[in-house]
């Protein structure tokens, strides 16, 4: 700072003894016209000829070509020496404080947003933000890698720094190391996992400062956000690629256990930045440099293009909290029923597997099974239908998923279900996690 400090002085100085003001008096400017230096010229001839001129200054373009200078010589000595005296509380109030202005700025239409601004936004992004986006590397009991994914630093206490990831990337490893772009590892623990949304949390000593990952809020994720996705596509040979692209879909539901239904449990991020193997476990940023979501599926086919997802980043952070905690997540509740969705199988009132629907009945669910020690045991069994979860009466698939993904481990909610001719009601039943 103070380098800036002594070329302004020596900047307003000389334009001083020009007879100048530094700074505009008023909001409009008008070029100053000053006399040039009389000069002496000796001529061929053997004679001297005097000569005056004028010479028009525009005070508004010296000042903004001394600024361009300013900012060319001293950037990168002026940003290194502010990040140096900053302490991370600090950076967070005044990154705070940055943000609540130049969002008033925008509300008041004194700030616009130009093409420069959102391309200086994508390089802090991928300069900055991504520092905290690391290797997972899990090895096996003859300490071999048998594969590698992308994680977050996201929380540190003391010298202790947390690492979220996917957990099909630390999926039956013996142990672990966190790996950064120069080949710089440490060993890592794992504090636990969630299966079922494709979480894992590690742990890992450091006396080092770390750069450390700001979670965004996921719920304010929009269609048309524009995010940068970091990790590792095809292993640490391409450590910390970044894309860019935007959001394509919110609240998108898979069938991730293959059993032909939709499941509740994500509602993902769909966005069409590039990711690869290696980017599971990574970070789609927005152009704060805030995580909003944890990258851990891409559908690859030759007739898809750039169709990639995201863990909401609300849903993944609870889950971590969880895990911190506990060392297991208590945020998804399973019902436990496997089921047929009989919306699809009215008004024929028979399934392939020769199952027969009672008259009358258009919608619910046919229960299959019911999993030992789940939520609905010892309350629906096989042959069941549930009409009703939640006050809400069940249509299809679709609509289920979309009304059961609101509910929590611990919450209660009262069924309406068919049996044997009959319909019954049972209150207050509390959802249970995955056994």
């Amino acid at each position: 700072m103070k380098k800036i400090l002594l070329v302004l002085l020596m900047a307003s100085f000389a334009l001083a003894t020009a007879g100048c003001s530094f700074f505009p008096t008023s909001s409009t400017t008008t070029p100053l016209t000053i006399p040039l230096i009389t000069t002496t010229t000796t001529l061929t001839t053997g004679t001297t000829a005097t000569t005056s001129a004028t010479l028009s200054i525009d005070m508004e373009e010296v000042v903004s070509r001394l600024y361009d200078r300013i900012y060319q010589e001293l950037y990168e000595d002026v940003r290194a020496e502010v990040i140096a005296d900053l302490t991370e509380e600090r950076f967070a109030q005044i990154y705070g404080q940055v943000i609540d202005h130049v969002s008033d700025l925008l509300a008041s239409g004194e700030l616009t947003v130009s093409a420069e601004t959102v391309t200086q936004q994508i390089l802090d992004v991928a300069l900055i933000s991504s520092q905290a986006v690391v290797g997972v590397s899990n090895l096996n009991s003859s300490g071999d890698t048998q594969s590698i994914g992308s994680g977050i630093i996201y929380k540190h206490t003391g010298d202790t720094y947390f690492v979220v990831t996917n957990h099909h990337v630390v999926e039956n490893g013996s142990s672990f190391e966190i790996q950064w772009e120069d080949g710089t590892t440490v060993p890592a623990v794992l504090r636990g996992s969630d299966s079922l949304v494709d979480i894992a949390v590690l742990y890992f000593t450091s006396t080092e400062s770390l750069p450390v990952a700001t979670f965004g809020d996921s719920d304010l994720t929009t269609k048309g956000t524009v995010v940068i996705a970091v990790g590792h596509p095809s292993g640490y040979d391409f450590f910390n690629s970044t894309t860019m692209g935007i959001v394509s879909g919110i609240e998108r539901y898979f069938d991730i256990d293959n059993d032909n239904i939709r499941d509740m449990f994500v509602d993902y991020v769909q966005h069409d930045a590039s990711i690869n193997s290696g980017n599971s476990g990574g970070a789609l940023f927005n152009l704060r440099g805030e995580v909003i979501g944890i990258n851990v599926i891409k559908i690859a086919a030759t007739e898809i293009e750039g169709m990639g997802f995201a863990i909401p980043i609300n849903l993944a952070a609870a889950i971590c909290s969880d895990i911190e905690q506990y060392g297991v997540s208590k945020q998804k509740p399973v019902l436990g029923i496997t089921f047929r969705d009989i919306a699809t199988t009215a008004p024929y009132y028979f399934t392939q597997d020769g199952i027969t629907i009672p008259v009358g009945i258009n919608n619910g669910f046919y229960i299959m099974s019911v999993l030992t020690g789940s939520t609905m045991d010892g309350i629906l069994q096989a042959g069941d239908i549930l009409l009703e979860i939640g006050g809400v009466v069940i249509q299809d698939t679709n609509q289920f998923v979309a009304e059961f993904s609101q509910y929590r481990v611990g919450d209660t909610v009262d069924i309406v279900y068919y049996r044997g001719n009959q319909t019954y009601t049972r209150t207050g039943i509390e959802l249970k996690p995955r056994p």
